[in-house]
């Protein structure tokens, strides 16, 4: 049975700690592979070497981000799994930036923050999407299209908190894979409408292994990948 991804705004205080104290024990000198560290080191290769550039995640410094969603899809999983192994009921919620326009509370924890070695920026809300921007999105028609458009404005959220989240080692905010969940339940809502469309190349592997090591076409139903949207 597929377990449910929720609104981080529903997320009870036992939720919260469960969450926090996970990703708390993915960190530091003693945690088991694949700490925290190395999921952050993935998205850096991604974004700043040559073979990770090769790896289509990201539209941006003559990168065409071909394998955004997908990528993105069977990172987020990955890390959730990892979670699982420390506490079995924590799964990745989604911050609805139009719905909640400010960052999580949770997350703002200063000492917390400190811990982790997140650095933010200035928060400004004023560059999140707006509801008719994610609704022209979502009424895009065409993979490709609906693709570059998601990733735009995903983009702009990243501007929004700045600091971390700015830069290529934007995992190393968690904050990050609350914005990506969003990202991604905009894709499935996508998927399920009209307009909804495969991309063109099934059969790429997407990389690097073994974190990845799966084509393009095992994560494109999140029912078999086991999760749902609530």
């Amino acid at each position: 049975m597929a377990y449910a991804r929720k609104n981080q705004a529903r997320l009870t205080d036992a939720e919260w700690q469960q969450l926090i104290d996970a990703i708390g024990q993915l960190h530091g000198v003693g945690a088991r592979s694949p700490t925290y560290r190395e999921f952050v080191a993935v998205h850096v290769d991604a974004m700043t070497t040559a073979e990770g550039m090769s790896w289509g995640v990201h539209s941006m410094n003559g990168m065409i981000g071909r394998n955004f969603l997908a990528w993105h899809r069977r990172y987020l999983l990955d890390l959730e799994q990892r979670l699982r192994q420390v506490h079995p009921d924590v799964t990745i919620p989604y911050w609805d930036w139009v719905a909640n326009p400010e960052i999580p509370a949770p997350l703002t924890d200063r000492a917390l923050l400190r811990s982790w070695s997140v650095r933010r920026g200035t928060f400004d809300p004023s560059h999140l999407p707006t509801g008719p921007q994610v609704d022209a999105v979502l009424r895009q028609g065409g993979y490709a299209a609906f693709q570059s458009k998601l990733e735009a404005i995903h983009g702009w959220v990243h501007n929004a908190v700045g600091g971390d989240m700015a830069k290529a080692r934007s995992p190393n905010d968690p904050l990050f894979f609350l914005h990506h969940s969003n990202v991604d339940r905009l894709w499935s809502r996508w998927q399920r409408s009209p307009q909804g469309s495969k991309p063109s190349n099934p059969t790429e592997v997407l990389q690097p292994s073994p974190l990845f090591g799966v084509r393009v076409s095992t994560v494109l139903d999140i029912a078999r990948l086991g999760y749902r949207y609530a």
